[in-house]
């Protein structure tokens, strides 16, 4: 069929093609403008800047945040070290020392911090007088003996 097309019906061919290329070429300028406003528009940051821009600035905030982090993680660490050695149990144990005095004014306090390192205090309250003791703790032992309420204080101490 192609062989018996006369040049006027070539020609009208060619030009119906040709408007068909035409119209497509139309349909996808449109296309491509409509797409190149939407990419504007998401490139244009609401405050006037460009998304790039925002992109930038975000980035930037994180590593500073990052940084912030990283500080305050160290200080953290330092700060739970510090609270390691201080004094965080406590035993408290209140008894009469003499059968004859009542009021259990004598008393032992176990102070030991979270590797069970302190000190006992002991308080002997007599008629008379009142004496104070302390004893050093390592390890929730002591190297000098300790009385069974100043243990029992320390027991205490170590159960909190």
């Amino acid at each position: 069929m192609i062989e018996t097309l006369q040049p006027n019906e070539w020609v009208m061919v060619l030009l119906g093609i040709t408007g068909v290329l035409a119209l497509w070429n139309l349909w996808l300028t449109w296309r491509w403008l409509k797409f190149q406003k939407r990419w504007r528009q998401l490139l244009t940051h609401s405050e006037g800047g460009s998304l790039e821009h925002a992109l930038y600035e975000t980035l930037r905030r994180v590593t500073q945040l990052e940084e912030i982090l990283k500080a305050h993680g160290n200080h953290l660490q330092a700060l739970q070290s510090q609270t390691d050695r201080c004094l965080q149990q406590v035993g408290v144990l209140r008894y009469d020392a003499f059968p004859d005095m009542g009021g259990q004014q004598s008393f032992a306090i176990a102070l030991v911090d979270k590797h069970g390192d302190g000190v006992v205090l002991s308080g002997i309250h007599s008629r008379q007088e009142m004496r104070v003791y302390a004893k050093p703790i390592r390890g929730y032992t002591s190297s000098i003996g300790l009385s069974e309420e100043e243990q029992t204080a320390l027991s205490e101490a170590r159960a909190r």
